[in-house]
């Protein structure tokens, strides 16, 4: 006969996966054990595999949950009917909001991924991916000029999404920047420098102020 489910078993799981989440992000996935996730739990061993048959599908479990719902969100602020720049703040908002919030599951997603089998990793890739293309959206129309350049796409979105998931190995959100503000910064920093006239860097003869001064001493 097949068992139920008990009424709180939805309530249990997240409540193992927020304790695991915690456990994980500090010992780090290769040293914590499932014998320490269920201590962490005030449960047994075997009470875990219930919900989890390995520790890699607790694993899955922690960084889907949490990437799903980052880019549940995403989609829906840039699905918006609002400027663009608009949109783009709420995207940086949203993100760093959601890593400061679940900062035990980012840390995890930043260091602990390469344990994942290969056809979990492969959907967890696919969700990031997703996430830059929506930011690659709206910066192409933030700044269609520079974005039309098809060398330049991919690595102004991945240069914020870096910015954005790495702050988190030194920021602490109980600091003196709180997630909000520094997201604001963050936004500002980035489209005020995105939307300045294009550099010498960019020319065809790819000349930087730099080289025509060394040029103008040699001459």
């Amino acid at each position: 006969m097949t068992r139920t489910r008990a009424d709180d078993y939805e309530d249990k799981k997240a409540t193992i996966l927020d304790k695991a989440a915690a456990l994980i992000a500090r010992k780090g996935f290769d040293q914590a054990t499932m014998q320490d996730v269920a201590k962490a739990c005030g449960t047994s061993k075997s009470h875990i595999y219930h919900y989890f048959p390995s520790k890699e599908d607790l694993l899955y479990a922690i960084v889907y949950d949490h990437v799903t719902r980052q880019a549940g969100e995403l989609e829906r602020i840039v699905a918006q009917h609002l400027p663009a720049e608009d949109r783009f703040q709420q995207f940086v908002e949203s993100f760093m909001q959601g890593a400061a919030r679940e900062r035990d599951e980012h840390i995890i997603l930043m260091n602990d991924l390469k344990y994942l089998p290969r056809v979990e990793l492969k959907t967890i890739r696919s969700l990031e991916v997703r996430m830059t293309e929506l930011l690659n959206d709206l910066l192409i129309e933030i700044n269609p000029g520079i974005m039309g350049t098809a060398r330049l796409r991919k690595p102004y979105a991945l240069l914020l999404f870096g910015m954005m998931i790495w702050t988190f190995s030194w920021y602490r959100p109980s600091g003196d920047i709180s997630p909000k503000e520094l997201a604001a910064r963050i936004s500002d920093l980035f489209v005020n420098g995105f939307k300045a006239p294009p550099s010498l860097l960019n020319s065809p003869n790819g000349s930087s102020p730099a080289r025509k001064a060394r040029a103008a001493r040699s001459s």
